[in-house]
């Protein structure tokens, strides 16, 4: 008689979630209930403490403040069994990574839920998965985001903050910019945001709702990600470069500069005005 295989997406797993308190704890929390797995939350105020949670799941997963990631995987690494997988959701990866495979003999992959604890649904969600030790756990991770309609990434550590010191790093600096320029020129926001279209109030409505987020949060990712000091550096030699056009008022060479940008987009800028064209519409109606 031969036997039935099994997939890891019908078994039924214990998932220990440290931090499982906090926002995004609990979103996946509920998550992973109602995709049939068994739960087990550990933090501060809860008497399961991290390391027996650790030791009790099949996965373990880390998401807990920034500054304080390293800490915990050093606590739980040596409690989570061989075959189990350890797992953060942090912003950053290259450093979180490297200390799970140090702390831990079990599977390692990195986790970055590209997105906050708000978010009624994974669906149209990315989230990124760095690999780092083993093969066992990454197709049970890729189904059962994939099936809740989200978009998985796979990326090593090293390019995951490569990117993301784009992707947040720049995005923050230049929103925080945003608004310290506006506080400069001493108008208050109400005014100037009478004499502005749609797309210029969604622009700064972005910047608002960043500032509005948990600002412990965006210093680490911008301090504590290696790559973001580079980034920014560029960003400012490209506003020197374009501000000196300006100064100089060559006209030509604006005109140059806005080309070269619009040429690096090729036709993605296209699907991007259609887009936001949709975005402009519905916000113009409200």
């Amino acid at each position: 008689m031969g036997f039935m295989r099994v997939s890891m997406s019908d078994v039924r797993f214990t998932i220990g979630i440290i931090g499982g308190t906090g926002g995004m704890g609990s979103l996946f929390r509920d998550f992973f209930e109602k995709n049939g797995h068994c739960v087990l939350i550990a933090s501060r105020s809860t008497e399961l403490t991290v390391e027996q949670c650790a030791a009790q799941s099949d996965i373990v997963i880390v998401t807990v403040p920034i500054n304080s990631t390293i800490d915990v995987i050093r606590a739980v690494g040596p409690h989570v069994k061989k075959e189990s997988l350890l797992m953060d959701f942090t912003s950053l990866k290259t450093t979180e990574t490297a200390a799970m495979c140090k702390y831990s003999q079990s599977e390692v992959i990195g986790c970055h839920p590209v997105f906050g604890p708000s978010v009624s649904t994974l669906e149209n969600q990315v989230i990124v998965l760095t690999p780092a030790r083993g093969d066992r756990w990454v197709k049970f991770l890729i189904d059962i985001f994939e099936n809740a309609g989200a978009i998985v990434r796979i990326s090593t550590p090293e390019e995951h903050d490569r990117i993301m010191a784009i992707v947040q790093g720049l995005m923050h600096f230049t929103s925080i910019t945003l608004v310290k320029t506006l506080m400069k020129t001493g108008e208050r926001a109400d005014e100037f945001n009478d004499f502005s279209s749609p797309v210029y109030r969604i622009r700064t409505d972005f910047a608002n709702r960043i500032l509005n987020q948990n600002p412990e949060l965006y210093a680490d990712i911008a301090i504590n990600n290696p790559e973001t000091v580079r980034i920014i550096e560029q960003y400012i030699e490209s506003n020197l470069e374009l501000l000196t056009i300006i100064r100089r008022k060559d006209r030509d060479g604006f005109i140059r500069e806005f080309v070269n940008a619009s040429e690096y987009l090729g036709e993605y800028k296209k699907i991007a005005e259609e887009k936001t064209n949709k975005i402009i519409d519905y916000i113009s109606r409200l």
